[in-house]
């Protein structure tokens, strides 16, 4: 029997709950990486998690002992740069306007080289823009700074909506948690630049010359990684190793094209 791995010409692969959990790596996961690149098999790292800059993210994987680029990783902010330059603006020529972020450094550097002004203060409540993302130093301020902008008119992005985060621990609140606030707050449903819209796939499937019809998206996630898969039309492989269950799977009817253990078993005949 062929492998996984054999079936497909390009790999589209999650990174919280697949590759690693926070800060420990999960077994066979390099492995896998390391063999794609040996066969000269194409992949992206693509994650929702946005608190990291892809030079950021590079080197972290460094130190779990996979080697790759920038060009390799793809995120919510890669979309909202990309609507930016394509006319998110308004009516305005090309990028620009004012943000407020709730998110961390890799966010924030991201909003700021995607042409945006970062505003604080009083000003904050005017914004164009509001983004908002992971925040492990989340405050009330900045909490009712995005709601009263949102309400003065601001365009509402969320970078994604997963309400958890996995950890060894077990599941940390994630972006969506802080997002679910905000859209409380303010009465308003964000645009969500990460999974499960199909645009970030396809921004992975056009990184890596690769048709929708011949890739596999790997994910822990079904309400994000599996449903973007599914609204590309991507095959997708489900791992045990983050949020989702193969119960849920079932209970919930998002349903993916394959479901394993974990990374490594893409090499299972």
């Amino acid at each position: 029997m062929t492998s996984l791995v054999d079936r497909y010409e390009g790999f589209i692969i999650d990174l919280d709950g697949v590759i690693y959990l926070l800060h420990d790596l999960i077994p066979g996961s390099a492995g896998v990486i390391n063999h794609m690149q040996e066969a000269g098999i194409p992949f992206i790292f693509l994650t929702n998690n946005s608190s990291a800059t892809p030079r950021m993210y590079v080197d972290r994987l460094r130190k779990h002992g996979i080697e790759i680029g920038p060009g390799n990783i793809v995120s919510p902010p890669a979309v909202i740069k990309r609507n930016l330059e394509m006319g998110w603006t308004g009516g305005r020529e090309g990028a620009g306007g004012t943000a407020f972020v709730v998110g961390e450094e890799g966010l924030i550097r991201q909003i700021e080289e995607a042409g945006l002004e970062l505003v604080s203060g009083e000003e904050a409540k005017r914004a164009e823009y509001v983004f908002v993302g992971w925040d492990r130093n989340l405050t009330y301020e900045k909490l009712k700074t995005a709601v009263v902008a949102i309400r003065n008119g601001a365009r509402y992005i969320a970078t994604n909506t997963d309400a958890t985060y996995p950890t060894p621990e077990g599941l940390w609140p994630g972006a969506g948690s802080i997002v679910a606030a905000v859209t409380c707050g303010s009465g308003r449903e964000p645009e969500v630049a990460g999974k499960p819209n199909p645009q970030i796939v396809e921004l992975a499937l056009e990184r890596m010359g690769v048709e929708a019809r011949s890739a596999l998206l790997v994910g822990d996630r079904l309400d994000t990684d599996i449903a973007a898969g599914l609204a590309a039309g991507v095959d997708t492989l489900l791992v045990l190793t983050g949020v989702s269950s193969a119960l849920e799977a079932e209970e919930t009817g998002i349903s993916p094209t394959h479901i394993r253990d974990d990374l490594g078993a893409l090499l299972d005949p």
